[in-house]
């Protein structure tokens, strides 16, 4: 669905700009990204909403988001397997920050140890439509690490600031945590 309104919106926009057929392929592509992102987005506000975590929601896009851009991992094959993917994704770290606060300390402990642990061994994973050459490798590894180091600082702001932020510092930890498992892709 959402490839097929990319390429009739690419087919408008390369009629009207006079474009080729690779400029117009272009278009579809991006427009079919920026759809895919701006529906997993709302999917994942309304899921905020309605579960009333919306606080968690932007630790969930800082702490997942903020390492999966340089660390990489698993890339869905279909815009819906990616949308259900992230939707339970989210809805996994927030509730954890509510159902595992008695264990908070060893979430944020253990879930550290082994997000910079996964990172500093796998990162950065390479996808099919992302290959990497050696140079970006080796930006990419320094960079994820550097996040995951500072993520795990943060985490631990979080952590001593819970009386004023609550729990969502697990949020954070599982989130990290998740996207570290996604570097096992294969």
């Amino acid at each position: 669905m959402i490839n097929k309104i990319s390429v009739f919106l690419s087919e408008g926009i390369g009629s009207k700009l006079n474009s080729s057929d690779n400029e117009k392929a272009v278009y579809a592509y991006s427009i079919e990204v920026l759809l895919s992102l701006l529906l997993n987005l709302i999917i994942l506000f309304v899921t905020a909403y309605l579960l009333n975590k919306k606080l968690e929601l932007l630790i969930f896009i800082i702490f997942f988001s903020g390492l999966r851009i340089f660390a990489g991992g698993y890339h869905a094959k279909t815009h819906v397997e990616c949308m259900l993917l992230s939707f339970s994704i989210f809805v996994i770290s927030a509730l954890c920050g509510t159902y595992l606060k008695q264990y908070g300390e060893t979430v944020l402990v253990l879930g550290i140890i082994f997000s910079i642990f996964m990172v500093f061994w796998l990162a950065p994973s390479e996808t099919e439509n992302k290959p990497l050459n050696k140079n970006e490798k080796k930006k990419y590894k320094t960079i994820s690490r550097i996040i995951v180091v500072v993520l795990s600082l943060a985490a631990v702001i979080l952590y001593y600031l819970r009386a004023e932020t609550g729990y969502i510092y697990i949020t954070g930890v599982v989130a990290m945590v998740i996207e570290s498992v996604s570097l096992l892709k294969k």
